[in-house]
């Protein structure tokens, strides 16, 4: 009788993950893109370890080792964001199964040039068909300010247009307290 009822348990589990698109089986190459200093390669660290450590800008493309969340299976690049390595983002772009774009909540001094940025993406068809996980980071803290503000100081809605507004989505994220990249992470499996 146990044994019936943990299969059965099993297989209600087994549905659920896989309505949610986190059936097991799925992976993907993931490309972490947004401008310096908005938590990508603390957001990579965090998925592949569980942990939260800071770390200096990425001055060079890096390519994790093959981790899973939430029963995927994932590579990721994480290029950086500085300026003078923005131009390789195109050349890993193809490459992808999603972009996830990080913004810095906080920073609203350089919402424009994230916008900018996401444009280029975008306008340039570089990530035509590929799905955006734009992912405004640090609304955890104090000074972040709401997704409406961000979106407007980014034009999201005008580039949610020109990509197809079911290929792009946007999601408050803390990823110092591990809050909010799990729906982003539901949301890009549907894609998978």
């Amino acid at each position: 009788m146990a044994s019936i009822l943990i299969n059965f348990w099993n297989t209600i589990w087994k549905s659920l993950l896989d309505s949610l698109g986190l059936g097991g089986g799925k992976e993907g190459t993931l490309l972490l893109l947004g401008l310096d200093n908005a938590g990508k390669t603390t957001l990579l660290h965090r998925l592949r370890t569980g942990d939260v450590k800071h770390f200096p800008p990425t001055d060079r493309p890096y390519q994790s080792d093959k981790f899973s969340f939430q029963g995927l299976t994932f590579q990721a690049w994480d290029l950086g964001g500085h300026e003078a390595v923005r131009h390789i983002w195109e050349d890993y772009v193809c490459e992808c199964s999603a972009v996830l774009f990080l913004v810095d909540a906080t920073d609203t001094s350089r919402m424009e040039e994230a916008g900018f940025e996401l444009d280029a993406l975008i306008g340039e068809k570089l990530v035509e068909g590929i799905p955006i996980a734009v992912l405004f980071n640090k609304c955890d803290l104090p000074a972040a300010i709401t997704s409406q503000e961000i979106c407007e100081k980014m034009n999201y809605d005008e580039l949610s247009r020109m990509h197809g507004p079911d290929k792009v989505s946007a999601f408050r994220i803390s990823v110092l307290r591990g809050e909010g990249y799990q729906a982003a992470f539901r949301w890009v499996a549907t894609f998978l």
